[in-house]
């Protein structure tokens, strides 16, 4: 106990203090820092060639983005990445663009001392906890840059932006009831912000308030998998499957991040063990790859393969805790690299296949996720050579995980997911349920099939982007069939029941299920059940569907960059990848292709993926359908 107390003490001084130890540094430490601030660098440069100059005060040191064609107001999150960068490099443009940034700001401050989300979009002004714990870490690490006059001022208004959080538990914490009324994700990073801001500009009522929200939500981890749970509405009872509204994303790159920020700070031992258990469960859906699969989570429309649209990221909470798991160091590693893929002249674009497919890139990913990696580099260098391993690295079989009742399946090169997540989020049809295989990865193919919304709909309009090609629908592996123009299909079943089997050398899961629409209506003519197939084995996948409905058929949009080559005939389809050739075969029904757009692809938002839209027709004779999937 004493040793665990005395590492707390030592992180929590290494971080309040600023200090960074380069004598600790070890040779990955430095690697992966040199990653962090090259590719931090690439982002910010990039950044402030969007910056409005103009004398009218509504525009002068706005960000306008490319793809939205606006200003959003979470921009004053890059202050953090801006001023790290001045001290680091010396180099004052960042710091007259860090001032210069704050100063658009006042568009959006409000007289009650929060930040609204979106000019003239909505009136939501949540987000001011994460602006807060930007602007927080700014003045921490570098306020030493700034004149009296600026730094007194951002200071000043961080002490509003904790008055306003005090002044709503609508929001932060929970009402006189005790009921929870927004997404955990909120009242999670609400205790880091309000204890720090306490701590920083000696407001004691801050940081007992952050120490009453933290005490509540120790209840809010799931009693299995220790999920934090809470993005989204009903969570004071389980589902049927025994859920509880969950999002991956929201948890590993915003929620969990700050509770261990906050624990660390207020040596609260308790909470940080139901973190770092909770970061553990998390790690298991990292891809070998480096992405997080939140192929299943209830705020999954914002999911973008790489990590959130919006979120922050998860390096700087994960370091944070990575002399004792030394594989999140790994993890930050993978994600880091894969970030630098998705990048694009200095723009983190918002899915693999944004560029390729001819969608430009939001500019909230690239200042968001900024945050995050400069909040990695704040941190002092741990000196430790990481476990080069991934939980999802190992061939081991399958995991089950009750909370969300979704399996993990790992054999040989194969990844995938298989879930009957049955927590719906406020609008249905976020995310697949009903057996649904949401991901399906290959070692040498990357991502084969990636779950999208069972029904793409901008149901955070200022925070997505809007489809602006002809053609699009969902990507998610189906049964499906259309009546009367009203699609139906398994994803939105929640009278599914899965089972698993392990053979010698084979895992086979067979889902009982039914075809409804995304308010689990049934077809005209009445419950469709139908009986799904998957077997995993060293020959690849077979997915097989016997007597087969009339009218349905088996949807597999299989993932396929425009760069790619395919070739399709009624039996096979053969895509080109450059590490080998990705066949499917179809042993009985033939195949048919979706009307597609002109580079012969449907286009999804999220997560990013351009995809064939093939259809598998049963055999006229006895309505069976049966497919092989493999990588050679």
């Amino acid at each position: 106990m004493r040793n665990r107390i005395f590492l707390l003490w030592l992180f929590c001084a290494s971080f309040l203090s600023g200090q960074v130890a380069n004598g600790n540094e070890s040779s990955f430490d430095s690697s992966l820092r040199h990653e962090a601030s090259t590719l931090l660098t690439e982002w910010m440069d990039a950044f402030l060639s969007y910056q409005c100059t103009n004398s009218h005060p509504a525009l002068d040191g706005g960000i306008l983005c490319p793809a939205c064609a606006r200003i959003h107001g979470r921009i004053g999150d890059a202050v953090l990445p801006l001023m790290y960068l001045a001290d680091k490099t010396g180099n004052n443009k960042y710091l007259f663009g860090a001032k210069r940034l704050m100063a658009w700001m006042e568009n959006i401050h409000r007289p009650d001392g929060s930040w609204m989300n979106d000019v003239h979009v909505s009136d939501w002004n949540g987000t001011t906890v994460f602006a807060s714990i930007a602007l927080y870490e700014a003045l921490h690490h570098h306020g030493h840059l700034l004149d009296d006059s600026t730094r007194n001022h951002w200071k000043q208004q961080l002490v509003e932006a904790g008055d306003f959080m005090m002044n709503n538990p609508f929001i932060y914490s929970r009402n006189r009831e005790g009921m929870r009324n927004m997404n955990v994700n909120y009242s999670a990073s609400a205790t880091y912000a309000l204890y720090a801001i306490g701590e920083f500009c000696n407001r004691p009522e801050f940081k007992k308030e952050a120490q009453e929200i933290a005490d509540g939500l120790k209840h809010y981890f799931t009693e299995n998998d220790y999920f934090l749970y809470g993005e989204g509405p009903n969570i004071w009872s389980k589902t049927p499957n025994g859920c509880r509204p969950i999002d991956l994303l929201y948890n590993v790159e915003e929620s969990l991040p700050n509770m261990a920020y906050y624990a660390v700070m207020a040596d609260d031992t308790e909470l940080l063990s139901l973190v770092e258990h909770s970061m553990d469960t998390h790690l298991e859906f990292m891809l070998p790859d480096g992405a997080w699969d939140n192929s299943w989570g209830t705020r999954s429309f914002k999911w973008t393969y790489w990590g959130g649209r919006t979120s922050d990221g998860f390096m700087g909470g994960y370091y944070l805790l990575a002399s004792r798991h030394p594989a999140y160091a790994e993890a930050i590693r993978r994600n880091i690299k894969l970030l630098k893929e998705a990048t694009h002249e200095g723009l983190l674009y918002g899915g693999m296949h944004y560029r390729a497919s001819g969608i430009p890139p939001c500019i909230h990913h690239t200042f968001g996720h900024a945050k995050a990696l400069t909040a990695f580099l704040e941190l002092p260098p741990l000196g430790i050579e990481p476990s080069r391993k991934l939980p999802r690295d190992a061939a081991y079989g399958t995991k089950y995980f009750p909370d969300i009742h979704t399996w993990l399946l790992s054999q040989g090169p194969w990844r995938a997911t298989f879930t009957g997540y049955d927590a719906e989020y406020k609008v249905k049809g976020t995310h697949p349920m009903g057996g649904a295989l949401s991901m399906l990865w290959h070692s040498q193919a990357g991502a084969i099939f990636a779950a999208t919304m069972n029904r793409y709909q901008l149901i955070e309009a200022p925070n997505m982007q809007s489809n602006t090609r002809k053609y699009l629908m969902g990507g998610t592996p189906r049964i499906e069939m259309v009546a009367n123009g009203v699609a139906y299909s398994n994803l939105d079943d929640l009278d599914t029941d899965i089972k698993y089997h392990a053979g010698n050398e084979s895992h086979s899961f067979t889902v009982n299920t039914h075809l409804v629409d995304i308010n689990q209506k049934t077809p005209p003519q009445g419950e469709v059940p139908i009986t799904i197939y998957y077997t995993f084995s060293g020959q690849g996948i077979d997915i097989s569907v016997n007597d087969c409905h009339d009218s349905a058929y088996l949807m597999l949009p299989i993932i396929a960059s425009p760069e790619e080559e395919v070739q399709i005939t009624p039996q096979a389809v053969f895509i080109k990848k450059e590490r080998g050739v990705l066949g499917l075969q179809c042993e009985s029904g033939r195949i048919e292709v979706a009307p597609t757009d002109a580079d012969g692809r449907i286009f999804n938002p999220v997560p990013g993926f351009s995809f064939v839209p093939l259809r598998i027709i049963p055999n006229d004779a006895d309505k069976n359908i049966k497919v092989n999937l493999f990588f050679r």
